[in-house]
């Protein structure tokens, strides 16, 4: 009898931990990711004089532009910013995470008053979705669109390869991140402040370990797109720039159907075989060695695991196309035919 009260009470405690574990990462979830990530579209979001904490939250809330006021409240209790936030209008998103937004009700400093506009650039985004954001978002005009005819002298920027075509030179290296831009900012500006900023986290040693490496900046950046398009998670980035690093090394194409969507715009999980007949230099099927230039913007992650890949023995790697995005790798064709079979259903 004293044994079944003793694991009764170990059931309970048991139960009781698992839950404040559970409702823990639903509240750091909440916090952590945005309402919509997809949805850039703006909201006017007015904080009145006297307005407290549990207020602005459910205002919040309210104008679906967070899953719920009591995360909001928990941010600001746990950063003891509730006296921080201050009086005015801002201009709001789904997009926005709840601490971005405390951000600027703490700082004051994007209020609309400022028209200035807060943009975010997804890692893995191509040019073209790039600008077409921009636009969206009022930044730049429809007259403004156009990265072949921007006056820029690519020579101050050492990391970029030589082109005669300045869009594909760019493609790679306008870093993914969250700007601040006034609207109305030319095409040229956007592209400087990307610009600088791949400049500064592409950091000394960084490029030193390029070098070290035998590669060049641009050929690191390409294979870093790629990983960027293929993996499902940033902890199988290192693995997967591994399998492509040793395909490299034996003359063996990379096969990445990334480098196909490119080519066709499709964007599908697997490519038909009418798209790997299509007669591209980015046909990595058809062709051994990099594509000419990367296939987007690949963010820090990417880059640094086409710099610093794993050692491994792997050739072949597969994802499945369901929710968990999981990851397989093989050191041989027949044991990635075996995964294909048991996986890809």
């Amino acid at each position: 009898m004293k044994n079944k009260i003793v694991i009764s009470i170990a059931i309970f405690f048991a139960a009781l931990f698992f839950i404040a574990v559970g409702s823990y990462a639903n509240i750091r979830k909440s916090i952590d990711e945005p309402l919509n990530a997809n949805d850039q579209s703006m909201t006017i979001f007015t904080i009145e004089s006297g307005q407290g904490v549990k207020e602005i939250a459910a205002n919040l809330d309210a104008a679906r532009l967070i899953s719920g006021g009591g995360f909001f409240e928990i941010y600001v209790w746990q950063n003891d910013l509730g006296s921080n936030l201050r009086t005015g209008e801002y201009e709001l998103s789904p997009s926005m995470t709840i601490a971005e937004m405390v951000e600027l009700f703490a700082t004051g400093e994007y209020g609309i008053k400022s028209n200035e506009i807060r943009v975010s650039i997804p890692e893995g985004f191509s040019n073209g979705e790039i600008t077409k954001r921009m636009l969206e978002r009022g930044i730049i005009s429809e007259d403004d669109i156009d990265l072949n005819n921007l006056d820029i002298d690519l020579a101050e920027y050492a990391f970029l390869p030589d082109s005669d075509n300045t869009e594909d030179a760019l493609q790679g290296y306008l870093f993914p991140d969250t700007y601040n831009f006034y609207k109305g900012t030319s095409l040229e500006d956007v592209a400087e402040k990307m610009l600088d900023n791949f400049d500064s986290k592409l950091t000394e040693k960084m490029r030193q370990d390029i070098k070290d490496s035998g590669m060049a900046i641009d050929e690191v950046i390409t294979l870093a797109s790629i990983v960027e398009r293929e993996a499902g998670n940033k902890e199988e980035m290192s693995t997967i720039a591994s399998v492509f690093y040793n395909r490299l090394k034996i003359g063996q194409p990379l096969q990445s159907d990334a480098t196909v969507n490119y080519v066709t715009g499709a964007g599908r999980a697997m490519p038909t075989f009418a798209d790997l007949e299509i007669d591209s230099p980015y046909n990595t099927y058809k062709y051994a060695g990099l594509p000419p230039t990367p296939i987007c913007n690949p963010g820090l992650d990417a880059i640094k695991a086409a710099i610093y890949p794993d050692e491994t023995d792997y050739y072949y790697f597969l994802t499945t196309q369901d929710e968990e995005q999981r990851t397989y790798f093989s050191k041989t064709y027949e044991e990635h035919l075996r995964n294909k079979a048991a996986y890809l259903k």
